[in-house]
């Protein structure tokens, strides 16, 4: 069964980042599917679960996050409405989607330790992320203008099997690290090739996964994320410091090896600042555009903050509330605050934060500890997965990788590989899977997986519907919004309900129409107030007089 499961854990690997970077509601149901169906199958072939001390904080942090939203949903409120003492959330909707995604994100964190046992398991896997990193940074070579994309999905844009370039380069970013790691263990199995007389073989595999890793850090640089890059070149320094710290065993040459990163770090650094021009040339990003947004987001958002600085506005919220805190109107749907940590703060407030924050430095104080004690080898490849979710922790504080599947189930596999009890050899305990405990995982699991698949089904009635005659189409858009009742939703049926009424020759037909969108608009607006798009369509479906 393990071994079934560590290839089907593979194949998900793959596919999920080919899927469009897991955007699609489609592909993110496969992935929640999937994994929700390769936990139970682990529970109940096993009689118990490991679990490591490092799993603790991560799953306490998870933990705290679903029962939060799930409170922020017994209370929904509008934006009229003041600031209450209790969680509230702004959109149930968008929360309890939140909900399903940290539990997918904790069920497959929970399934990765129990799997990867063993340092032998550990770098395969370590050299299936470098191999898929390696198949991104190809499809991107091919695909350069989303042409993948395009093919597959219609969509426009991207880079590769991302619609993204940001995201690309979180992915390939940690992809490049685990690959630094894998060669420093491989390394040092130079010995016992030369005792077999495999020098050769030795050499070309060391040399293939040296071509993987510039490779990567390439692709990365291709992508023209200054994101991406920032993190890659952070996370290689990040390694290069904790190699040097926890694997030199004389004090003077720790010293000697912390004072050479840190002399070439600040010489990097300096380059860095005086030639922030032409790197902003080079990532296409010389009018500065892209900061003054991100930075208009940010004031948005530390705006409504201060309105509701306790609880927050309930995770997920924020598209739906943003809109009359910014300074300026922009053409595109804000989905997303281009910063995770400052949109989880939005949503949870202070009070709500600060569990995840303590969470965080409890998991980071207990790595940095087990490292000083691990043997040298395992040390390498430890640093590496360390190293690599820097980069995603960097990558999070200016865009939104850790709200993209494809991203996101990279850090997840790699915080489980950190989380392997062959890292925590005497500190592991075993949760012993009774029968009631089954049966509450498998009511869980069948409860998480309905959200997110009445999304995919809105989802393929709307693409699939803005094809059909007038009646079909109507009819699809209706029943998408009674699956997944999103403002959007609502948007895209009283949009074609106004302009079905401008097309249509015949007048009662035409007013009728008119008032249906009206009606719409008028009833989300009284759950959503101030929502810019829904307000336009209010005002522009008034019936004629």
């Amino acid at each position: 069964m393990d071994a079934f499961l560590k290839i089907f854990l593979a194949g998900l690997l793959f596919f999920i980042t080919f899927a469009f970077a897991g955007t699609e509601p489609w592909a993110f149901s496969i992935l929640q599917a999937s994994i929700v169906l390769g936990l139970l199958a682990l529970v109940f072939s096993r009689r118990a679960l490991l679990i490591t001390p490092p799993m603790k904080p991560v799953l306490f942090t998870l933990g705290f996050l679903i029962l939060l939203a799930l409170i922020q949903c017994c209370f929904p409120q509008t934006l009229l409405e003041k600031p209450t003492w209790h969680p509230v959330t702004l959109m149930r909707l968008f929360t309890l989607e939140h909900v399903c995604l940290f539990a997918t994100y904790m069920a497959l964190f929970l399934w990765v330790p129990q799997l990867l046992q063993s340092s032998r398991s550990l770098r395969l896997f370590a050299m299936l992320i470098a191999l898929c990193g390696l198949a991104v940074a190809l499809c991107a070579l091919c695909f350069p203008d989303g042409e993948y994309i395009r093919l597959l999905a219609g969509r426009r844009g991207g880079i590769g099997p991302f619609l993204n370039r940001n995201h690309a380069g979180a992915f390939m970013g940690m992809s490049a690290i685990l690959t630094l790691g894998y060669l420093s263990v491989s390394f040092l199995d130079g010995s016992r090739f030369a005792a077999n007389g495999r020098k050769s073989q030795f050499y070309l595999r060391q040399g293939f996964f040296i071509l993987v890793f510039i490779g990567l850090c390439a692709g990365v640089i291709y992508t023209r994320s200054r994101g991406g890059m920032l993190a890659l070149f952070s996370g290689i320094f990040c390694y290069a410091f904790l190699c040097a710290g926890f694997i030199a065993r004389q004090p003077k040459n720790r010293l000697k090896w912390l004072a050479v990163v840190t002399a070439v770090l600040l010489i990097f650094s300096g380059w860095v600042f005086t030639h922030t021009k032409e790197i902003n040339i080079f990532a296409r990003r010389a009018t500065g555009a892209s900061e003054e947004t991100r930075k208009m987001l940010y004031r948005a958002a530390l705006d409504i903050l201060q309105e509701r600085p306790v609880w927050g506005i309930g995770l997920g919220a924020m598209p739906v509330v943003i809109s009359p805190y910014m300074e300026r109107q922009l053409n595109q749907y804000v989905d997303r605050l281009h910063s995770d940590w400052l949109e989880i703060l939005l949503g949870t407030g202070y009070v709500g934060f600060v569990p995840v924050l303590a969470g965080m430095l409890w998991f980071i104080w207990l790595v940095l500890r087990r490292i000083a004690k691990l043997e040298t080898k395992k040390k390498f490849l430890f640093a590496s997965l360390l190293s690599a979710l820097l980069v995603m922790a960097l990558g999070c504080t200016v865009d939104f990788d850790f709200f993209i599947p494809a991203v996101a189930f990279l850090f997840f596999l790699i915080l489980g590989m950190v989380c392997s009890p062959s890292y925590h050899k005497g500190h592991i305990h075993n949760i012993y899977c009774s029968w009631q405990l089954r049966l509450v995982l498998l009511v869980l699991c069948l409860a998480i997986c309905w959200l997110p698949l009445q999304k995919t089904i809105a989802w393929r009635l709307r693409q699939f519907g803005r094809g059909f005659k007038a009646e079909s189409q109507l009819q699809a858009y209706q029943q998408a919004l009674s699956h997944y009742p999103s403002p959007r939703y609502a948007l895209y049926l009283g949009t074609a309900y106004l302009n079905h009424s401008v097309y249509t020759e015949d007048a009662s037909q035409k007013e009728q129409w008119r008032r249906q969108a009206h009606a719409l608009a008028e009833q989300y607006l009284q759950k959503y107030p101030k929502e810019k798009e829904l307000s336009r369509l209010y005002l522009r479906s008034r019936p004629l007089e």
